[in-house]
This record gives C-alpha cells, structure tokens and sequence, in this order.
C-alpha cells in the first residue's frame, strides 16, 4: 500500500518523472491556451503501477465526502474509474456531446440525482474547460458536484466556478 503522506507524493513524482510525462515544446491545451509544457498523464494511467498510485492518492484526497465519481475525457475517465473502484462507489462518465446513434445519451453509467454528491476525476487542471464540461452535464442532473481532484494542476487557482480545485501535484513540481 502506498503511503499517503507527502512521502507518497514525492514518489509519485519521481515515478512519473521516471515514465516521462513531461513534454517540452509548445502544445496547443483543450482550453485552445498554448503551453510550453504537457503534462502526458494518460501515458501514467497506462501503467499498472502508477494507475494504482495516482489513484489511491486521490481517493485518499477524496474519502467518503461524496456519493459517486464522474469524469470527462480521454485521460480522466480511466482515473475515474480507478479511484470509483477503491472507494466502491458509482462511476458518472459524462461525454464532450451526445453520441450520434444508439441512445444518444451524454451521460453514461450512473446518473446522479439531486441527493448526489460528486467528486469530479481528472488527470491534469489548466484553465478548467473539461470542468466547465462536466458541470454544464451534472447541474441538469440537479447533483451537487463536492469537489474536482486532479493528479496535476497547471493553476494556482483554488476554486473555479465556485468548484473547490484539490491537486496532488504542482505542475512545478515536476517540471524539471
């Protein structure tokens, strides 16, 4: 078991360091924001090993504030997944539009409902578009979403529309 004090952080850098997520050069972010730096967090969830470690830190992070866990996107909903499955609650998968066949739904697996409390998943946080996403998403749901916990945050911001923003690193910290 990973230990969750800040010795489990700083080897949760160093093993993301190791996998070498961080890619400098200029990279065009969700937000359409240019950076000169990207965070390949999805490379992470790739590996078993640190899949286990990001998401026993956030769920730690999270504890049992919440009713279920929702994600967005390519990097956030694997997170997601992992972190509903250590705390046993229900998974909230929400997509960047509804889909053109089947049932055409927006919101996959569990739907909240207005006694819900969500914590939203994602990998990295820079100007909070996949936030904005997922909120537009679970407010018709009449859900309150907690909080949003992501394993980088590219902001100094603490909240973003009103969201409390929890992180369990610093894009500074791993930069170099």
């Amino acid at each position: 078991m990973l230990c969750t004090t800040s010795n489990g952080m700083k080897q949760l850098i160093g093993a993301l360091k190791k996998e070498g997520i961080v890619n400098k050069g200029s990279f065009t972010l969700t937000s359409g924001e240019i950076s000169n730096y990207y965070f390949d967090v999805k490379k992470a969830v790739g590996n078993p090993e640190l899949l286990e470690m990001m998401s026993s830190l956030l769920a730690v992070k999270i504890g049992d504030k919440v009713t279920c866990i929702a994600s967005i996107g390519f990097g956030g909903i694997p997170l997601a997944t992992a972190v509903s499955l250590k705390l046993k609650l229900p998974l909230v998968m929400v997509r960047n539009s509804a889909k053109g066949h089947g049932l055409g739904k927006i919101i996959e697996g569990y739907v909240p409902g207005p006694k819900d409390k969500v914590a939203v998943v994602d990998d990295v946080f820079s100007f909070g578009t996949s936030l904005e996403q997922i909120l537009m998403q679970i407010n018709k749901t009449s859900a309150k979403i907690s909080g949003c916990y992501v394993v980088i945050t590219c902001s100094d911001k603490k909240t973003h529309a009103g969201i409390p923003i929890h992180h369990l690193i610093k894009a500074e910290q791993i930069e170099d």
